[in-house]
């Protein structure tokens, strides 16, 4: 095991062998997050603080979690099982294949991106109830943006019983024709939401923002 503190800053140091409980640090691009990162997971292998499977890293692109990964691979002087080191989505995706019957998902749930999520409502546009949304000229204009205001919204934790639930204590507080206009606006992006959903579920299938927010 290779553990190189010599190289490090004094923050980088601190960073690296800091003792127990959480700790946050704040950094810009290429001040040696990764290094410091890679660094304290051997140190706390080194240490005996933690154990392989006790280590979860996480980061957001494939590239980032294999560079980090190759890192770890070259500091350990033999093999090591169990580490985790994934993206988010990764991570999340792994969760829920390992568990996926028991919140019924069905085991074999496929992973949509935003061209099949595209697709799947093309091929069911009229399970959906729209108007504003569906201009008679072009009827698919708006499903790239209501997939992108879905994957948002779930970005937010605001799932589609909330969302529908807002629409109508808008629509029952507003009494202006303009603002209500605006609240069956709203009310149909949530139907449309909820209707989404269902097509997910019904065709075994999750979207990138269900594996962050069903984990």
């Amino acid at each position: 095991m290779t553990l190189d503190l010599e190289k490090l800053n004094k923050e980088q140091k601190e960073a690296v062998m800091h003792g127990d409980g959480p700790l946050l640090i704040v950094a810009g691009a290429g001040t040696g997050k990764t290094t410091v990162i890679t660094q304290r997971i051997v140190y706390l292998i080194e240490k005996e603080k933690a154990t392989t499977e006790e280590i979860l890293a996480v980061t957001f692109t494939e590239k980032a979690a294999e560079e980090m990964e190759e890192r770890i691979d070259k500091l350990l002087s033999y093999g090591y099982v169990d580490l985790w080191v994934s993206t988010f989505h990764s991570f999340c995706e792994r969760v829920l294949r390992d568990h996926a019957l028991d919140i019924g998902l069905p085991a074999d749930f496929k992973i949509l991106d935003q061209t099949a999520s595209w697709l799947l409502i093309r091929q069911n546009l009229d399970k959906f109830n729209l108007n504003y949304y569906k201009p008679l000229g072009n009827p698919t204009k708006f499903i790239q943006a209501l997939i992108s205001h879905f994957s948002h919204c779930k970005d937010q934790e605001v799932y589609p019983e909330r969302y529908l639930e807002y629409a109508d204590k808008l629509k029952t507080n507003l009494s202006d024709l303009p603002e209500n206009q605006e609240s069956e606006r709203l009310k149909e992006v949530a139907n449309a939401y909820h209707i989404y959903q269902n097509l997910l579920l019904e065709n075994s299938s999750l979207d990138f923002g269900d594996l962050i927010t069903i984990v």
